[in-house]
């Protein structure tokens, strides 16, 4: 798996809680043209050299001897664009009051160097679907705008994007029929259940439709097993993605208690499922829930 190393051109506030740090310095880095397509940051600690790994399509990372490893956080590119003949992108960074993230787009300056990996996307709907549900919290907020630029004047966009600050509310510019709403909820532990709420409190279309939901974990969970088990959906119709997961910290810890049993019970429903990825996400679903995830 190809790395690259970006340079940081430049860093603004885009709300309350959202910062566009701009990277260039790219001769070839490539897009999926997904408008969700997210990147793996690879970000030095303070006072070290940029270190590029190797990693293999088995995702095995190796090192040169003596290299200070890098800090990886996954970020949407808001934009992909060419400037007199290189590359540049945008990544929109929801922000907290510290972590690895936060702290690296708070100080970062021009000239700064990250590593980055090929980029990744996940909404598939079709191009011509008539109607669409997108749903996000802050985390999401990035991913969706650039969903919304990218449709056509006959297309219909229901929104939903649940805060905890009104603050954070951005433009949202689309040539489609889009209708908005912004929610304020008063803690980050309500953002949860009032982010499944927003689907399965709806009446849906019976065809000719696509949901997306991105935000936190618990609640993309939530909404796959309503749309594809209580509903039926074929996994064509929506995509839901957990991009932070409310106490992260229990989780993680559980998780690496189990990882063993999931990583091989993921790898024999792979090999039994194939391509079908609507399969596949429902029994890593059974799987996560046998474990208490």
């Amino acid at each position: 798996m190809k790395t690259y190393t970006a340079t940081v051109l430049g860093s603004r506030q885009l709300s309350a809680h959202l910062a566009t740090v701009t990277l260039g310095g790219l001769d070839d880095y490539p897009t999926t043209g997904i408008p969700d397509e997210y990147v793996r940051v690879l970000i030095p600690p303070v006072g070290s050299a940029l270190a590029l790994p190797q990693i293999d399509e088995a995702w095995n990372i190796s090192y040169a001897e003596g290299a200070v490893e890098p800090d990886f956080r996954v970020y949407t590119i808001s934009d992909h664009r060419v400037v007199d003949g290189r590359v540049q992108i945008d990544l929109d960074i929801a922000l907290h009051d510290q972590g690895v993230g936060s702290d690296w787009v708070r100080r970062c300056r021009p000239g700064d160097e990250v590593g980055l990996i090929e980029p990744h996307g996940l909404y598939a709907a079709p191009s011509d679907v008539a109607w669409q549900l997108l749903v996000a919290d802050i985390t999401g907020l990035p991913a969706l705008a650039r969903i919304l630029r990218g449709l056509s004047p006959q297309q219909k966009a229901v929104v939903h994007v649940v805060l905890t600050d009104a603050g954070d509310e951005i433009a949202l510019p689309s040539p489609a029929d889009v209708d908005v709403t912004w929610q304020v909820v008063a803690k980050e532990t309500d953002i949860c259940e009032t982010l499944a709420e927003a689907v399965t409190s709806r009446d849906l279309p019976d065809a000719d439709r696509y949901v997306w939901l991105a935000g936190e974990a618990r609640a993309s969970r939530a909404v796959r097993r309503h749309l594809r088990r209580e509903l039926k959906w074929p996994q064509a119709d929506f995509y839901t993605c957990g991009y932070w997961q409310i106490e992260a910290e229990k989780w993680n810890a559980r998780y690496e208690e189990v990882a063993e049993v999931v990583q091989k019970k993921s790898a024999e429903v792979q090999r039994e499922v194939g391509d079908d990825q609507g399969a596949y996400l429902d029994a890593l679903d059974d799987i996560y829930e046998s474990v208490g995830l």
